[in-house]
């Protein structure tokens, strides 16, 4: 069911261990040691740390064998590199641990994540997933106004509601933050390859299962951007491609999928995300377009409205203008008393 599957069972201290840290990674050198010594340190003590080495083609393994002395340590060296979804399973496998958290090759970990995540899902039984709000960084020096409005829009996302309601404009939990029951993520199914983002499918998924997701209000992960940063140089986490993602999920399990549908603003993103609106099969019915310079041409073959438009009762509004951004007096009040779906950041 996760890919995989193992003929090893490692057992932690001569009992399963309380969590399982999984962290796959890739071509690290730069940063593993640092990133592993923050998981190793954890004030939690009861945890299995379980890397999987996916074919890494720098000085990662080496310096993997120079941290081998510590008995939580399980390292799995691939030879060859089989992808993000494959170390990820291969990892959940291996895990014996009651929780699995999980964490990046490049990152940094607050000593008191595995505590804090540890007891608040004890404590909230209900909670399926939980993550914690970040500290974005960067070694070059200040974070780009990109990264600081994701970081801004991710930390405000503290409960299921809020997490369920911005589904759309991005992943609202940062993969390295996930922690949750390992027969969570059994139940699951693990990590599945489908061509987009491993970490925003299966937060896709949980949801249509009808799964509580959490984030603890501390900032408990340093998140590292860098040039060769998975989200940087993985093809299936570009724009377009997120688009593509969002859109499939909307048409597949979205019941305002059936509703009218029409988009709002061009703008930067615009569209590229018409175009993988209608790449999925929806049905636009128009774009209503707040700068007017559309109304003569229209957008991609469909009809272009101003905002005097009066739309189909029950219609949906896909909003492609950025929500970081200061929308003008007219366009709120426009999207006011409408269902709108924000699906840009």
């Amino acid at each position: 069911m996760l890919g995989i599957e193992l003929n090893f069972l490692h057992v932690h201290g001569g009992k399963m261990p309380g969590v399982s840290v999984i962290m796959p990674v890739k071509n690290q050198e730069d940063y593993i040691e640092v990133a592993l010594h923050s998981v190793m340190d954890q004030e939690f003590n009861d945890m299995e740390v379980i890397v999987v080495n996916d074919g890494s083609t720098d000085d990662t393994a080496r310096k993997l064998c120079s941290l081998q002395h510590d008995d939580r340590l399980q390292i799995i060296e691939l030879p060859k590199s089989q992808g993000i979804v494959t170390a990820l399973n291969i990892g959940l496998n291996a895990a014996t641990g009651d929780f699995v958290a999980r964490m990046d090759g490049d990152d940094l970990m607050h000593p008191a994540r595995i505590r804090k995540q540890f007891g608040f899902m004890h404590s909230h039984p209900d909670v399926d997933l939980c993550g914690c709000c970040v500290t974005c960084f960067c070694d070059a020096g200040n974070i780009s106004q990109g990264v600081h409005s994701f970081q801004k829009w991710h930390n405000s996302l503290l409960t299921d509601v809020d997490m369920r309601r911005n589904i759309y404009v991005d992943s609202p939990m940062v993969h390295p933050t996930f922690f949750g029951s390992r027969s969570f993520f059994r139940r699951m199914g693990g990590y599945q390859d489908t061509g987009f983002a491993e970490d925003y499918d299966f937060i896709f998924r949980s949801f249509v299962s009808g799964a509580k997701l959490a984030k603890l209000p501390e900032r408990l992960l340093q998140w590292r951007d860098h040039p060769n940063r998975e989200i940087r140089t993985n093809p299936n986490l570009k724009k377009d491609r997120l688009f593509r993602q969002k859109a499939r999920f909307f048409r597949e399990f979205d019941p305002l999928a059936n509703r009218p549908l029409y988009l709002f603003g061009i703008w930067r993103y615009g569209k590229s995300l018409l175009d993988a609106l209608l790449e999925e099969g929806l049905q636009i019915n128009g774009v209503v377009d707040p700068s007017g310079k559309r109304l003569a041409s229209g957008v991609r073959g469909l009809r272009a409205f101003d905002m005097s438009v009066e739309l189909p009762e029950h219609s949906v509004i896909i909003n492609a203008l950025p929500i970081s951004g200061s929308p003008l007096p007219e366009a709120a009040a426009f999207l006011a008393d409408k269902t709108v779906l924000n699906w840009v950041l």
